[in-house]
């Protein structure tokens, strides 16, 4: 019984993690970058854009946007695949494209109002004004700034990133995929506590995991933190 279990998380556990590893990609890559611009040009069309983004992605329900890819990108405009996770390879990851940009609308959203405000705190900071007094190229003064507000954006990330496994519930649903998400509800429909405490376990792990390498992260970013982990 505990070899069939195992045998069926670790059968769908690395479709799942792609898919959380693709959609946490986009959002950062996407999302970190609107939301420092949102802050440097405060009051702008761009932060006026960006905000009605982030209200669209913090509302829309994973379904409901996975369902309007579907027809859009798969039906109307048959650009990516309806359904499946693929042969394997390149075409798996070519399925997995619209299901991981359905969860990173989401995602994406949260990391950008949370990057706005980091940075738009930094900005007003005494050392900001300072750096621009010197004559640091603006581009220079953001990344300073971008450095300080890490600590804030990695911590929301990082938090965010946790809910990714609920969101993957739906959005595997709705696209058909052989992932824990699909597991997790027929396990719940036929009542297979054994796979259902096992995947409450190894969500609880991964959330532990993705609390230490946000302190470690810490770490990393922050040399006060270092010196403050130091004995006199």
């Amino acid at each position: 019984m505990q070899t069939s279990v195992a045998d069926a998380i670790s059968s769908r556990v690395g479709l799942t993690a792609a898919l959380c590893g693709i959609a946490f990609v986009i959002a950062l890559v996407v999302a970190i970058p609107l939301g420092v611009r949102s802050a440097v040009r405060a009051g702008g069309a761009s932060d006026r854009t960006a905000s009605a983004l982030a209200v669209v992605g913090l509302s829309a329900p994973t379904f409901a946007v996975g369902l309007l890819l579907l027809y859009v990108f798969a039906y109307y405009v048959p650009v990516f695949p309806v359904y499946g996770a693929g042969s394997g390879g390149l075409d798996t990851l070519w399925h997995l494209i619209l299901p991981a940009i359905t969860l990173a609308l989401g995602l994406g959203a949260i990391i950008l109002k949370l990057t706005r405000t980091a940075m738009l705190r930094e900005l007003e900071t005494d050392y900001v004004t300072s750096a621009r007094a010197r004559g640091l190229s603006e581009r220079s003064v953001q990344r300073i700034a971008l450095r300080n507000a890490a600590i804030p954006i990695v911590t929301g990330a990082s938090l965010v990133l946790t809910f990714l496994v609920g969101g993957t519930v739906l959005a595997e649903t709705t696209f058909a995929l052989p992932g824990l998400g699909t597991l997790l509800q027929d396990s719940v429909l036929f009542k297979d506590i054994a796979v259902v405490q096992s995947l409450t376990l190894l969500v609880a792990i991964v959330i532990a995991v993705i609390a230490l390498l946000a302190d470690i992260a810490y770490i990393l970013l922050d040399p006060r933190v270092r010196e403050r982990g130091v004995p006199a």
